[in-house]
């Protein structure tokens, strides 16, 4: 279950087999028919040969309609469709291969996800109480570090790299699509395992994310501050231009118009902005009292 979308796994590469396990056993299974595929195998799908649409660093994207191509920047790519997606390159069993699937498979499922009637959003959420605050910003903004630490003060962690956002009844809810949380080290725990290849020397902390389904009662936009950090009121059209540009495939009709009509509910929303506090002691310290004054101002029980 991706979500609350169910997919089957086929893994024809056995370098890439234990990987493929870590990536997506903690999710839960689904004993009934799937409404997609993601197959992992040894040959790697063709690029395109027009430049690439979208690129993140060394990751290029290419958008057709509801086709996506990944490229990793090396052997393994991706091709996806809203049915099927196929995960390729013959990386073997080292730190390289490692880190090159987990750069390409969440842009994967972000697609499938999308043309699948879940609107996916690149943010990290927490919740408490079953009421969920959605923290939305750049890469390297401290969305990360904020879902962490606020996990160690007694929030539930839903995700730190994609959201699932969807109107019900009562407004906005949110899932977290799993994924083996990435945080620096000087906020995670000592014994926390490095990961390999990664520029930015980020740590894989024992937390468990929490699967369930949460009402969206705020949204914070992170950012690295100065001083002890601080959190603010901002208009909810600030708001709202972050969320769709956090929005993969929305150059698809359906999926820009779904997120138009979220955004609009989301804008009501109270909205805020959270300035990090400058050093990483004040990051331990500080973080759990910033969000214990968002959860007062936005009405959920602390």
């Amino acid at each position: 279950m991706l979500a609350d979308l169910p997919v089957r796994l086929v893994v024809n590469d056995p370098a890439l087999a234990a990987e493929v396990a870590q990536l997506f056993g903690p999710m839960a299974d689904h004993p009934g028919p799937y409404a997609a595929e993601i197959l992992v195998d040894a040959e790697a799908p063709a690029k395109p040969e027009r430049a690439p649409d979208e690129v993140y660093e060394v990751i290029s994207l290419w958008r057709d309609g509801d086709e996506l191509v990944v490229d990793s920047g090396g052997p393994l790519r991706a091709h996806a469709t809203a049915k099927m997606a196929v995960i390729g390159g013959a990386m073997g069993d080292g730190p390289l291969g490692v880190a090159m699937l987990r750069r390409i498979v969440h842009h994967v499922i972000a697609h499938l996800l999308s043309l699948n009637g879940r609107l996916v959003a690149h943010g990290a959420a927490v919740g408490r109480g079953r009421k969920a605050v959605l923290l939305l910003g750049a890469s390297g903004s401290g969305k990360s570090t904020s879902a962490y630490l606020a996990s160690l003060a007694g929030w539930s962690l839903l995700s730190d790299d994609l959201v699932v956002v969807r109107r019900v009844d009562a407004g906005l809810e949110a899932v977290g699509v799993h994924r083996a949380l990435a945080v620096p080290p000087d906020v995670a725990e000592a014994d926390a395992a490095g990961i390999e290849l990664d520029f930015r020397g980020r740590r894989r902390p024992d937390v468990a994310l929490d699967p369930g389904a949460f009402d969206i009662a705020a949204v914070a936009m992170v950012t690295h501050g100065v001083g002890e950090g601080r959190l603010e009121q901002i208009s909810g059209i600030e708001v709202a231009r972050a969320f769709l540009g956090s929005t993969p495939a929305a150059g698809n009709t359906d999926v820009a118009a779904e997120a138009l009509r979220t955004v609009g509910v989301l804008a009501a929303l109270p909205c805020f902005r959270l300035w990090l506090p400058d050093t990483a002691g004040g990051r331990l310290s500080g973080v759990s009292t910033l969000f214990d004054k968002l959860a007062r101002q936005a009405g959920i029980a602390t």
